[in-house]
């Protein structure tokens, strides 16, 4: 038996195999139901030349592609479908049907929306419509049955894409089909795009600057920023002002970097001591978008450190985790991240912790960890129990011992939620701050676990910091994040002064050539892609502000501190209006041009949205366009997005078209790429939900399945264990090339056994009686001695003029033994006649 689940996509649940089956382990997308691909899953766990047959249980309904292409292969293989109708009602089923909304308004327009609702019956529903969280409309109104209109209008303000939700509820309830009551649909506003500005505090005055380049700019603190497509495709770009990574999510960060990349945006970060390395956005989906890298340079550092890395080897860090890796593997990763950080003269030792400390590698050099202990490191495994806190903070300081180097530090990474054992952890702790060594922890976990404030504390006592995150894959960010913070001398506080280059013009020509001093700046590297407009006047001659093109977007970066105690007398120049307002127009981008000759239009269709663009053959450049680039971006909440990019064929003499599928709970932005290179981005749409709740498009899942049955020569079944009954019985070759060379050995020490003892022909013998005594008539002088009688005189035989019975001549004498030569000769002669 096998098994094979599916929603969106096909999984192995159970190989074929005799035992039993245990439980559904895969997760699957609910908005979904890919039979096709579910069908060939199965059949692929079939013997090509085998019997066999596949059960489905299933509704029939399916999204994805035609499962009769895969029961065509069933059927050329001789492999029947049967099926169970594991269906629910229909009966009953109020639901949204479609909405009837625009895409885009201009801006100050109203929104005129109308809402579908089917209804089974005459009834009175009630009905609540929401702008984000903010309930815009609500009430009951009476329908009749069948299809019937709901009208709602709302002002949706200043520019932006704006998420609706409307819901219905029947009056009767017991709705069989609750899924489809709810639908979602999103309206962008045009204008101007607003640039989104992520502040450092509440009152920053960078908005402001940004603003004075003619830029509409939107200020959200952090935890205000909704980092989904959706809601950024409402902006022209952003701006991140000295905000550590973890503040926004590594899935804000992705969509952005993604955004970036696909859809055209901008992106500007700005310096200070949460910002760049130090900020942890080394390593993050971000770094590669920016124009500067991050890395940890020996000619720049003041100090060598020593860092003794203590991992968490319990049984939880067995647990798998996404791209085939475990938790374990991410900490090994992780302590590899904080390796590369660190120069040949630093050193580095690393312990892998349960109940015990076992010392993976030694403190010696970084160089020497790399040529030697690389393979150590990475092959660190699970090997069960806990994690014993006072046994590794214990060996890590112990490695210490003799240490010479300006910066001691140990990292201990623990399950936040499986951290045993902490013992004199606190003393331990202050005679290690007593020695200069510094302690941080990186939990595996979120800050509400049990054992998270035992680590919190750990990292207060020892200097250092506290990081959690429950997704594994942030561990080798987060090690590194430690790395740059203990080096701490990739924030530079001494007042430098920028110095302009060739590129100003780039950003403005408006701006002096010279600039009064920054009070610091992150010590960043200029990718060999991207233009430096400013650089350091110091010795490292480092970026001050760079730029650099990213797939189809920008990406900028100053590296001086915009508002804050950093930012020094640059702050108060005369120009810094001009220079704030020339890096906001640079990271919006150019004004939409709607002179292009090139006209886009998006509409909705039936499970996707079609992308028709319309040429002005009147322009040599329109009509020598072959065909047009249109990137997607698709993303749904909790994954990261997914790129695609496709040509536009033309399909009329004059417009160029594409149609795109789209899934229940995805939401997809589509931007268009003319041949000048200018780009365009369309409004972002989404479905209401998964098409396979659709009432209008509701299919006959009992007749799908029924002629998948038909088609291969299966039957449904009522008792679904009667598919074993239904199984063809075949020859087949059974392989007893084994059985046979065990056999014939078997054979050959038998007989090697019989020569040697002749046990088998001794137990076939029969045995013989005594011989019986004749009378004693031994002669005289020979007393107490009697004739022997061999086994061979089985038989007494009488000689001429003697009684039978009566003793031979000579019998009284002692016959000599008849050798074994001389009776098969008598023997011989017997068988032949020549007995005289």
């Amino acid at each position: 038996l096998g098994v094979v689940s599916f929603g969106a996509r096909a999984a192995v649940e159970h190989p074929p195999q005799a035992g039993a089956f245990g439980t559904f382990t895969a997760a699957h997308d609910p908005d979904a139901s890919n039979l096709s691909e579910a069908l060939e899953a199965a059949l692929a766990l079939i013997p090509p030349e085998g019997p066999g047959r596949v059960l489905v249980l299933s509704d029939g309904r399916f999204t994805g592609g035609d499962p009769q292409v895969a029961a065509g292969a069933a059927a050329a293989r001789g492999v029947a479908l049967d099926y169970r109708l594991q269906a629910r009602g229909t009966a009953g089923d109020t639901a949204v049907a479609r909405v009837d909304a625009p895409q885009e308004l201009r801006a100050g327009e109203a929104l005129l929306a109308t809402v579908w609702v089917e209804s089974p019956v005459e009834q009175t529903v009630r009905y609540t419509v929401r702008r984000g969280g903010t309930e815009v409309a609500s009430g009951e109104r009476r329908l009749p049955r069948g299809l019937a209109p709901l009208a709602f209008r709302d002002a949706p303000g200043a520019p932006g894409v704006r998420g609706y939700e409307v819901s219905v509820t029947g009056a009767a309830g017991g709705d069989p089909c609750p899924e489809n009551n709810t639908a979602r649909f999103l309206v962008r506003l045009e204008g101007g795009r607003p640039l989104l500005c992520v502040t450092a505090s509440p009152g920053s005055r960078l908005p402001r600057r940004l603003a004075s380049g003619g830029v509409e700019v939107v200020a959200r603190r952090p935890e205000e920023v909704d980092g989904s497509l959706a809601s950024l495709a409402g902006y022209s770009g952003i701006v991140i002002e000295n905000t550590r990574a973890d503040a926004l999510g590594s899935g804000t960060l992705r969509n952005v970097a993604a955004w970036v990349e696909h859809a055209g945006a901008g992106v500007l970060v700005t310096g200070g001591r949460n910002a760049f390395g130090l900020g942890g956005y080394y390593r993050s989906a971000l770094e590669e978008a920016l124009p500067v890298s991050m890395e940890l340079r020996q000619e720049h550092r003041k100090f060598s450190m020593t860092i003794v890395v203590a991992l968490d080897r319990s049984g939880s860090m067995a647990v798998p985790v996404s791209g085939g890796k475990t938790k374990m593997d991410m900490a090994n990763l992780g302590t590899m991240e904080v390796l590369n950080l660190l120069s040949d003269q630093d050193e580095m030792a690393v312990i892998a912790v349960d109940s015990a400390a076992h010392i993976v590698v030694n403190r010696t050099s970084a160089a020497r960890v790399r040529e030697t202990q690389e393979g150590r490191i990475l092959g660190i495994q699970s090997m069960g129990g806990g994690i014993f806190i006072y046994e590794a903070l214990k060996a890590a300081t112990l490695q210490m011992a003799g240490a010479k180097s300006g910066v001691k530090h140990i990292l201990l990474f623990a399950d936040a939620a499986d951290s045993e054992e902490p013992g004199r952890y606190r003393e331990l702790l202050a005679a290690a701050a007593g020695s200069g060594i510094t302690v941080s922890v990186v939990g595996l976990g979120t800050r509400a676990d049990c054992d998270a404030a035992l680590l919190e504390e750990i990292a207060r006592l020892g200097g250092g910091t506290c990081a959690f995150s429950a997704d594994a894959h942030e561990i080798p960010r987060l090690f590194a994040q430690d790395a740059f913070t203990v080096a701490r001398n990739t924030l530079l506080t001494n007042a430098v002064a920028p110095r302009f280059t060739a590129a100003l013009p780039q950003l403005s020509d408006a701006l002096p050539p010279a600039a009064p001093p920054l009070g610091g700046y992150n010590l960043c590297y200029l990718r060999p892609d991207a233009t430096a407009v400013a650089l350091s006047a110091d010795e490292h001659e480092a970026p001050l502000v760079a730029l650099r093109a990213h797939g189809s977007g920008r990406a900028l970066a100053f590296m001086g501190e915009a508002d804050g105690e950093l930012s020094g007398p640059f702050a108060r120049w005369e120009h810094a209006a001009e220079f704030y307002g020339a890096l906001a127009r640079q990271c919006a981008g150019p004004l939409r041009d709607v002179t292009g000759g090139f006209l886009p239009v998006q509409r909705n269709v039936p499970g996707g949205v079609s992308v028709t663009v319309y040429a002005d053959l009147s322009r040599p450049d329109a009509r020598a366009a072959e065909s047009l680039e249109l990137a997607v971006l698709r993303h749904r909440p909790g994954e990261a997005p997914r790129a695609e990019r496709m040509r536009l064929p033309w399909r009329t003499a004059d417009t160029l078209a594409a149609e795109l599928p789209l899934k229940g709970g995805e939401t997809l932005l589509a931007t268009v790429r003319y041949p000048d290179g200018r780009t365009e981005g369309l409004p972002p749409v989404c479905l209401p939900y998964s098409p396979e709740f659709a009432p209008g498009a509701r299919q006959d899942g009992a007749s799908a399945l029924a002629a998948l049955a038909e088609a291969t020569g299966g039957s449904q079944l009522a008792d679904v264990s009667g598919v074993w009954a239904g199984l063809p019985r075949e020859r087949r070759w059974v392989e007893v090339a084994a059985v046979a060379y065990l056999l014939a050995a078997l054979v050959f020490l038998l007989e090697v056994f019989e020569r040697r003892t002749g046990w088998l022909a001794s137990r076939r013998r029969r045995p013989t009686g005594a011989v019986p005594r004749a009378a004693d008539t031994r002669p005289e002088g020979v007393a107490g001695e009697a004739a022997p009688v061999t086994a061979d005189a089985g038989l007494a035989v009488s000689g001429p003029g003697q009684e039978p019975g009566a003793e031979p001549a000579g019998a009284s004498a002692a016959a000599p033994a008849e050798s074994p030569l001389a009776r098969a000769k008598r023997r011989a002669r017997e068988r032949t006649g020549d007995a005289s």
